[in-house]
């Protein structure tokens, strides 16, 4: 709905793409379930996470202790969705992953701090096509 209930983003120092993934969603989960949400959808465009976390995988042994502390945390929520989607559709989350790059802690709000922000919402919300560029 282009309506923000939490927000956060995080530098985890210098580490690898899918650790950083993964280290989000766990906070994100853990987030959502400290605030008692029986249902959750997961979306995430990094491929390997999306189907380690959904059990399609063996988890890389870099993240199987975080994915583990997922699924754990999962078990308390009534529904939970997982998909994979591609970055395109998840700008969003690239966008606050450069942000927490810009930071040195963690930060989390209800509020939407920034116009960038704002208007990728917006765009979200209105089902904006962007085009994907092949590799």
């Amino acid at each position: 709905m282009g309506r923000i209930i939490k927000v956060g983003a995080a530098n985890y120092g210098l580490t690898s793409s899918l650790t950083a993934e993964v280290r989000a969603l766990k906070d994100g989960v853990l987030l959502a379930v400290k605030a008692n949400y029986s249902m959750i959808s997961i979306e995430g465009d990094n491929l390997i996470a999306i189907q380690t976390l959904k059990g399609e995988c063996k988890a890389p042994w870099q993240i199987a202790h975080i994915i583990d502390d997922v699924k754990a945390s999962l078990q308390q929520v009534t529904q939970v969705s997982i998909h994979h989607i591609f970055r395109e559709a998840n700008m969003a989350a690239d966008w606050l992953s450069k942000f927490g790059h810009s930071i040195t802690d963690s930060f989390i709000t209800e509020v939407c701090f920034s116009s960038t922000l704002r208007h990728i919402l917006s765009d979200d919300c209105i089902a904006r096509a962007l085009l994907r560029r092949d590799a």
